[in-house]
């Protein structure tokens, strides 16, 4: 009786061993494919709008001009 105690016992230690190496393993698994943290929104630029054409484009794109702002678009300056 004694025997079956032992063995019952070291079957019982084994599998507690193996699901602490279980949760090692995930545990590393999880922190490896953990996504990285989202990055910060970069402020929203104005917009104006061109006057020859009509599209918006940001106003660091847009070229300044006597009546407003025109886009850097080739083929807009080629529409009048």
């Amino acid at each position: 009786m004694g025997k079956i105690i032992f063995w019952i016992a070291v079957f019982f230690a084994i599998l507690f061993v193996l699901r602490l190496v279980s949760l090692a393993k995930a545990k590393a698994r999880r922190e490896r494919d953990k996504p990285d943290p989202p990055k910060a929104i970069p402020p929203a630029e104005p917009t104006v709008r061109c006057v020859q054409c009509g599209t918006f484009v940001t106003k660091a794109e847009a070229t300044p001009i006597a009546s407003g702002y025109r886009c850097r678009d080739p083929a807009c300056s080629r529409q009048r």
